[in-house]
């Protein structure tokens, strides 16, 4: 029998790695910075949420830049991170 999960905290971020698509359903529950320092994320999820003010709890979320997320998440290369931000604005339009 598999179990769904339904909602997640952020001291469940701590505990395990979930997929991004339970990331993103959450994603109204969880903190901005627990997220980027507990779990593998990639380019585009990164520009829609961690980078994007509107996601951020606390005014020191509102400071997160290209910087930390490169840190936190080093398998992602700024060539990456730069593509999604294009997507991201190209789909914007």
């Amino acid at each position: 029998m598999k179990v769904h999960i339904n909602e997640i905290n952020n001291q469940d971020l701590r505990k395990k790695k979930y997929s991004i698509d339970i990331l993103e359903k959450n994603i109204d529950n969880l903190s901005i910075s627990t997220l980027l320092h507990s779990q593998i994320l990639t380019p585009d999820f990164c520009i829609k949420y961690i980078l994007n003010e509107e996601y951020a709890s606390c005014v020191e979320e509102k400071y997160i830049d290209d910087l930390d997320v490169l840190y936190y998440q080093p398998h992602i290369k700024p060539k990456d991170l730069y593509n999604a931000r294009l997507n991201f604005m190209h789909d914007l339009l």
